[in-house]
């Protein structure tokens, strides 16, 4: 019997699902979202901020993903996939080999290293020249454990922080924080790189899946 993904669709279905809907819908949100906090009330930019980075988070953590995907072949990508997302450590672990890629100077070697072709070559010089991949490890974190708390302090623009506790086997935590700036220019910034964490996942698992596509 031929391995079922969910919603009991074929390997090559969920590929192209995974593809056109899981991968993009952080960054359609996020786009809305963006939208929303510079034509709704001031008084919501701190939530409406929250989401937006929520939604970044998952787009990170989606392009990790889609790289342990393409790196790690011992069981099948779309199995990968279909599975939970990776966490934190596995960000980091990503985001040292880009910096290790971009430091030599050889951006096609992350190519190589997911086994796709040079079709997604600017998506991987783009990735190295991306200069906040570390800068996305404490928000991680923080949205590790579960939804964080958000609260706002100050005005004009304010400082959003997102607070959650690491559980362990007694049933506390250390507390994990994340502070952002609500100016303008950080939203922006932040909506930016939903997207381009959106575009290249995309390409990278477009490449992998037109490979096969050529190899039949």
């Amino acid at each position: 019997m031929a391995d079922t993904y969910p919603g009991n669709l074929s390997e090559a279905e969920f590929l192209t699902a995974y593809a056109g809907h899981a991968l993009r819908k952080p960054q359609v949100v996020a786009d809305n979202v963006l939208t929303g906090i510079f034509l709704t009330d001031v008084r919501y930019r701190g939530a409406l901020t929250a989401l937006l980075v929520q939604e970044s988070v998952e787009a990170a953590r989606r392009l990790a993903a889609v790289w342990v995907a393409l790196t790690d072949r011992t069981r099948p990508v779309a199995r990968s996939l279909a599975g939970p997302l990776p966490d934190t450590s596995a960000w980091v672990r990503f985001a040292r080999a880009v910096e290790d890629a971009a430091i030599a100077e050889r951006p096609a070697a992350l190519l190589r290293a997911m086994a796709i072709d040079d079709s997604a070559l600017q998506s991987v010089e783009e990735l190295c020249a991306f200069q906040g991949l570390a800068r996305f490890e404490v928000p991680m974190r923080v949205h590790e454990p579960g939804p964080p708390t958000a609260t706002v302090s100050g005005t004009n623009p304010g400082v959003l922080l997102l607070s959650n506790t690491t559980p362990n086997a007694t049933g506390t935590g250390d507390p994990i924080e994340a502070r952002m700036s609500l100016s303008d220019e950080q939203i922006i910034a932040l909506g930016d790189a939903t997207g381009d964490f959106t575009a290249w996942a995309g390409d990278f698992l477009g490449a992998y899946i037109e490979g096969r596509a050529g190899a039949r």
